[in-house]
C-alpha cells in the first residue's frame, strides 16, 4: 500500500552535486507495509496500603516477588522484565471538622514492571499467572515489532517510497517534458505506532488478547537534478 504526497519544484543551496544553476525536482514518496507484532509489552504493577511506610513497602515487596517468581515459571527471562516506576504515597484522613488539618493515616506502595513477552500466544496465560500471584493492577498491553523485526519492515517501506518518489519524479518530468538526470540527495523517514491496550478486565479463565496489525510507514524525500 502506498500513498503520494505533494510534489515541489525546489531549487537546494550549492552543494558539491547541485551548484546554484542547477534544476531540480523534489518529491516526497510513501511506502507502508502491514505487519503482525511478534512482541509485547505487559504492563503490571502491585499496589499495597498499610498504617506504616515500612508495612507498605514490606508487603508490597513480599507480593511483587511471588508475580516475578510466578512470571519466571512462566517461561519470562530475568532480562525481560524492568521496573518502571515506584512510589509511596501518604494517605490523609478526612475530618468532618473542616479547622482540624488532616493527618497520615496510612501508606499506599505500587510497584510497576514491565514484561517483554515474544511469544504472543501465551499472553493471556502470563497475565493470569501473574494477577493470581498478587498483580492487582494491568496497567496495560502493547503490541510491538522487536528490533530486528522492525529493521527488516523499514526496509521494506523504504524501498517502496523510493519507488513512490521515482514514480512521481518521472511523471512530472514527462509533463515537463524535461529529463531526469538523477537523485542529487535523498533523506529517509519513518514512522512506527504499537498497539496499545490500556483497559480490560482479567477473567477467571485465560484472559484473550488480540493483537492486530501494525504498519511501519517509511517517507523518502528525494531531490532530482534534470535537465
Amino acid at each position: 500500500m502506498v500513498f503520494v504526497s505533494t510534489v515541489a519544484l525546489t531549487r537546494p543551496p550549492p552543494t558539491s552535486l547541485a551548484n546554484s544553476t542547477t534544476k531540480t525536482i523534489q518529491v516526497t514518496g510513501t511506502g507502508t507495509v502491514s505487519a503482525s507484532p511478534d512482541q509485547a509489552i505487559l504492563y503490571l504493577a502491585v499496589q499495597t496500603q498499610a498504617a506504616t511506610a515500612t508495612q507498605a513497602t514490606s508487603d508490597n515487596a513480599v507480593a511483587m516477588a511471588n508475580v516475578i517468581a510466578a512470571l519466571t515459571r512462566a517461561g519470562i527471562g530475568n532480562n525481560s522484565i524492568q521496573t518502571v516506576s515506584y512510589t509511596l504515597t501518604p494517605t490523609y484522613s478526612n475530618p468532618v471538622n473542616q479547622s482540624v488539618p488532616p493527618t497520615v493515616i496510612g501508606y499506599i506502595a505500587v510497584n510497576a514492571i514491565q514484561v517483554t513477552v515474544n511469544d504472543l500466544g501465551s499472553i493471556g496465560k502470563i497475565l493470569d499467572q501473574a494477577i493470581s500471584a498478587g498483580a492487582n493492577q494491568v496497567q496495560g498491553v502493547s503490541f510491538t515489532l522487536s528490533s530486528s523485526t522492525l529493521a527488516t519492515i523499514q526496509k521494506q517501506a523504504l524501498q517502496l517510497a523510493l519507488t513512490d518518489a521515482d514514480g512521481q519524479a518521472k511523471a512530472m518530468a514527462t509533463t515537463l517534458g524535461v529529463t531526469i538526470v538523477g537523485p542529487i540527495s535523498v533523506t529517509p523517514g519513518y514512522e512506527f505506532q504499537p498497539t496499545n491496550y490500556n483497559r480490560f478486565a482479567a477473567a477467571v479463565a485465560q484472559t484473550p488478547i488480540q493483537s492486530g496489525t501494525l504498519q511501519v510507514t517509511a517517507t523518502a524525500q528525494v531531490t532530482y537534478a534534470f535537465t
